[in-house]
């Protein structure tokens, strides 16, 4: 039950069915108490401008997330949350988190970028919004590859990657 609810909740938020994705996460979750399906019920609530949830859920997820696929998910949602709801200095903390670990863990072209966004105090949410997606993405992928066919990026046998990312200071 709960990986058809995923599978089928990341079906329908491919095809921007935020609400009824949503919903396919929350049923996952209750039929196993699993971060990933809490991280994904944020993002289509954030998705769905319903902040007051999306953050309900990252506050639930957080805990779990630290040693999970999903702490990326976690941190970054968080940090657009709190940037949607005009808390920019906190914004900005959790997003110069975010950048730190993800450098430490993947590489992405788009950290440079956020980083001078936070260097600054300027906040594209459009952008940011599409390049923390585009880097979120990449690295669940990886990670689901190494998982499923032990090859990729956190093959550590192959060469290709070894871990570790960008140079990216906290």
């Amino acid at each position: 039950m709960y990986s058809r609810n995923v599978f089928e909740g990341k079906r329908l938020y491919q095809y921007k069915e935020y609400a009824q994705a949503r919903q396919a996460f929350l049923s996952a979750y209750e039929a196993e108490k699993n971060v990933t399906a809490l991280a994904w019920a944020a993002t289509t609530s954030y998705w769905l401008n319903d902040l007051a949830s999306a953050e309900t859920y990252i506050r639930e997820a957080e805990p779990k997330a630290q040693k999970s696929v999903s702490y990326f998910r976690v941190t970054g949602y968080k940090a657009l949350v709190l940037l949607r709801q005009g808390k920019k200095d906190e914004g900005l903390q959790v997003l110069k988190e975010y950048v730190y670990a993800y450098g430490r863990s993947f590489p992405s072209s788009n950290l440079p970028w956020i980083d001078l966004m936070i260097k600054k105090g300027d906040v594209d949410i459009v952008k940011l919004q599409a390049v923390l997606e585009e880097d979120i993405y990449a690295y669940e992928e990886a990670i689901g590859e190494f998982e499923s066919t032990r090859t990729g990026y956190y093959d550590r046998n192959s060469g290709a990657g070894s871990g570790g990312g960008g140079s990216v200071s906290p």
